[in-house]
């Protein structure tokens, strides 16, 4: 939802709050304000009838429309005005309706009447129907500005804004061209223009700064290795060597061999988060995915596994070539390093998915971690525990989802690029 939306929203549920609580006060009002018009108008009518009293006295009993005098004995004294309601019989509607009437004794020209008058009320019923129309009139017609007003200032008011995101959008951490944002004339947009070029900008020199020491850092680190691989091989050549020393040569050897494996998986880690592998194209993961298997069937064959395929024709994903080679033999790997002698390994692959399986000893795996970086799900020795982790970013990078099961001895590790 948008936030022009969400502050309307707030702005119209604050105006229902008040709306009720003004169409209390109103009502209170109201009603105040006409029970004192009523009383002031029988006061008014009142001394009416007084000057007509003055000028016509009346000998008998008048009875007229809502109002009668009573002659009195002349000993009776005056009384205060007197108010109070009753019910009369409503002339037109012929029911008994609501009334106030005033009743009062008063003295005119020596003679005493009773004067009492009545006058029809406005009902409790039709102020709160009056003030409840009036309220809900207005609130509709606030509401329907209200919106109309949001939507013209979220095309207004929040162009820049929305120019803004478009330009973030089209940051690239490897372009070094300038990504220029709108100007805008509201002070909190141009500071979130102001904090977006700052952001960009470190992002860009951080990016520069992680590519080149990861770049250096490789390189620098594979020259000493060679040449420590190199010299351990000249020491193996010589003559007299023990077969325990032998032994420690081999250890070392395979030592820096891993060192070597590990610092170019770390590298290619980095890559992969700094999207380096950002060139797409439509891949035959059909073709890929056999030519992947046909490069590990010697292997598989020296541990003595049966290999089952089951791939299927004409499949083909968008991804980058090089990652998706990647992925499969990763997987592959895996599956065959933490495979046994005699063991099983299926590679199914479908429209939806690829899937790889393979037996093994070991049961206890902890799948919250199996992804994560040095987290083996074995104690191979052989095992950087990097290998699923570059699986996993593949998968982000591609977004795929990467899931793992287990039942009896078959381990599974599937790959989805569509629902399934």
């Amino acid at each position: 939802m948008k936030l022009i939306i969400k502050i309307t929203l707030l702005f119209v549920l604050i105006s229902s709050v008040v709306f009720l609580i003004g169409g209390v006060i109103t009502y209170e009002a109201m009603s105040l304000e006409i029970e004192k018009e009523e009383k002031f108008f029988l006061e008014e009518r009142m001394e009416s009838v007084l000057r007509y009293l003055g000028r016509r006295p009346a000998k008998e009993r008048v009875v007229r429309d809502k109002l009668i005098i009573q002659p009195m004995d002349s000993l009776t004294a005056e009384t205060d005005v007197v108010f109070s309601d009753t019910l009369v019989t409503h002339a037109m509607l012929q029911r008994m309706e609501s009334h106030l009437k005033l009743d009062v004794i008063r003295k005119v020209n020596g003679r005493t009447y009773k004067i009492t008058i009545y006058d029809l009320i406005v009902e409790e019923d039709d102020i709160i129907e009056a003030v409840r129309s009036a309220m809900l009139k207005t609130f509709l017609l606030l509401l329907i500005v209200s919106l109309l007003l949001s939507f013209l200032a979220s095309y207004f008011v929040f162009r820049p804004f929305q120019s803004t995101l478009s330009a973030i959008r089209s940051f690239s951490i490897k372009s070094s061209d300038t990504v220029k944002l709108p100007p805008s004339t509201t002070s909190e947009f141009k500071k979130l223009n102001q904090f977006a070029d700052e952001m960009m900008a470190k992002a860009r020199n951080d990016y520069s700064a992680l590519k080149e020491f990861s770049e250096n850092a490789s390189h620098e680190l594979q020259t000493p290795l060679s040449i420590a691989r190199g010299k351990l091989e000249l020491l193996m050549e010589s003559e007299g060597l023990r077969e325990d020393q032998m032994e420690l040569i081999s250890g070392a050897q395979h030592a820096l061999t891993r060192l070597s494996k590990l610092g170019n998986s770390l590298s290619l880690l980095t890559k992969i988060e700094n999207q380096e592998f950002s060139d797409f194209e439509q891949v035959d993961m059909t073709a890929l995915a056999s030519r992947m298997i046909d490069e590990f069937k010697e292997l598989i064959k020296l541990k003595e596994i049966e290999l089952e395929v089951d791939v299927s024709p004409g499949v083909n994903i968008n991804g980058n070539q090089t990652l998706l080679e990647l992925l499969i033999a990763n997987l592959m790997n895996n599956a065959i390093r933490h495979n046994y002698s005699g063991g099983k390994l299926k590679v199914v692959l479908e429209n939806a998915f690829i899937a790889i399986s393979n037996t093994s000893h070991s049961q206890q795996v902890n799948t919250s971690e199996l992804f994560e970086r040095f987290k083996k799900g074995t104690e191979n020795p052989d095992s950087s525990g990097l290998g699923l982790s570059i699986v996993k970013k593949i998968c982000e990078q591609h977004q795929f989802r990467v899931d793992y099961s287990i039942s009896q001895e078959q381990h599974v590790l599937t790959v989805c690029w569509e629902s399934v």
